[in-house]
């Protein structure tokens, strides 16, 4: 870190203490719906669905302009019984081939679903490529997710299930797979996305193909690509290299609200173990959707975020901290979301201990997390923290309850235990 970002660092930090706890906003939350929903929950474990994806391989040309995508998805599987077929999700985008072990297969599309004949003994390892182009459109529930196009980026958002809105895969939690992506754009953009950035190449037809190389498995949701003009601020933490992706308008805001960073980080590991993946960083988008979403080693932060005041502090640690609880330590179906949004949600409460003492964060439990909670209950009835509706994946029970739940099993088991 050099003087200058020390410097600002202290400043954010010193304002912080100067102005209490009000000069961190409590974060905003993902949407949800107060209408229930049908069970929407698949119970398998993963040793069950009788293979183990290995690998997905994405090679993704995007066309900002149309709207459009054109590529395929090399998965690397290990059969854990005798298959006879496998089944991959892809909505709204058109299959044109389908490869087993490199040679061309039969396969079906239909209602959302790829389904590939085979003809695979337990325990062989083999491959599936599936070559597919089209339109991508926003998945058809209350979270209108998949890939986005704004008027200066293309971004996606994926969780709960709208991975396969843009690339076909085992869109369930319970099968992480390594991720590399091959992402070609205008050549004007840049291309920030999970694990480490190999290379760049300029094609010469006013595109570069980015590849980004993924070192640690990661569920489909936490897949991403955030494309825009963006200029580039690089961190380290210990040996933990940051980057982060902003626009030259965000940049000297972004010096600021993004200083504390490796601080964080160097907190959170100090707590939970050592930080889980092979890099960390923030790229930033124009949206209203969710405030943030913790992307495994590329978090997207709305643009917000960004304002050169520091006071969305929580946020930034709140999505740092699903890198140990949601994304190295995940939940295998969502009926235990809490497990990531309540780990996540109980470390705000960690940085204000952190950074305004014992006392403001016993404050920020008591009104952010049990006042908070016990207003929304007041309109929308109990809630528990286990098996949410569908539609109810990410309410103030799997948030705040759940980080109150945590807050209470500390106070019974003790600070070391």
């Amino acid at each position: 870190m050099n003087k200058f970002t020390q410097l600002l660092s202290l400043f954010a930090l010193t304002l912080l203490i100067c102005t209490g706890l009000s000069a961190l906003q409590k974060p905003m939350r993902k949407p949800w719906s107060a209408e229930v929903s049908r069970v929407y929950n698949h119970s398998r474990a993963d040793s069950l669905h009788g293979f183990d994806v290995q690998k997905y391989e994405i090679t993704l040309a995007i066309n900002d302009v149309q709207r459009s995508v054109n590529g395929n998805v090399l998965a690397t599987v290990i059969a854990t019984e005798a298959l006879s077929s496998i089944q991959y999700e892809l909505n709204d985008l058109t299959v044109s081939q389908v490869k087993v072990n490199g040679t061309n297969a039969a396969f079906t599309h239909n209602n959302g679903i790829i389904n590939i004949p085979l003809n695979i003994a337990s325990g062989q390892q083999f491959t599936t490529q599936v070559f597919y182009s089209g339109n991508p459109q926003l998945s058809q529930n209350i979270y209108r997710v998949g890939m986005i196009f704004g008027n200066n980026s293309v971004y996606t958002l994926s969780v709960p299930d709208a991975a396969r809105q843009w690339w076909p895969c085992y869109d369930h939690p319970w099968d992480k797979a390594l991720v590399d992506l091959h992402i070609t754009m205008r050549s004007d953009w840049k291309v920030a996305a999970n694990g480490l950035r190999d290379s760049i190449v300029d094609n010469g037809n006013g595109t570069n193909t980015t590849h980004w190389l993924g070192q640690n498995p990661m569920t489909t949701y936490l897949v991403c690509i955030t494309a825009g003009p963006y200029v580039e601020l690089a961190q380290t933490a210990g040996d933990v290299p940051i980057l982060n992706f902003v626009t030259q308008g965000q940049y000297n805001n972004a010096l600021i609200d993004l200083a504390n960073l490796p601080d964080m980080i160097n907190y959170f590991s100090d707590i939970f173990g050592d930080y889980p993946f092979e890099k960390y960083g923030n790229a930033t988008v124009n949206m209203s959707t969710f405030a943030a979403m913790e992307h495994q080693t590329m978090t997207t932060l709305a643009n917000f975020i960004i304002n050169g005041t520091g006071n969305q502090q929580l946020i930034v640690a709140h999505e740092l901290a699903h890198q140990w609880f949601g994304n190295a330590v995940s939940f295998l179906t969502y009926k235990d979301v809490w497990l990531s949004e309540g780990f996540a949600t109980y470390s705000e409460h960690l940085w204000v201990d952190k950074v305004l003492g014992w006392q403001a964060a016993c404050d920020y439990v008591s009104s952010s997390y049990h006042q908070y909670y016990m207003n929304w209950e007041n309109s929308y009835g109990a809630r528990v923290i286990y098996d949410p509706d569908f539609n109810s994946y990410y309410t103030p029970a799997v948030y705040e309850k759940a980080a109150s739940v945590l807050h209470m099993l500390r106070l019974k088991m003790g600070d070391q235990a």
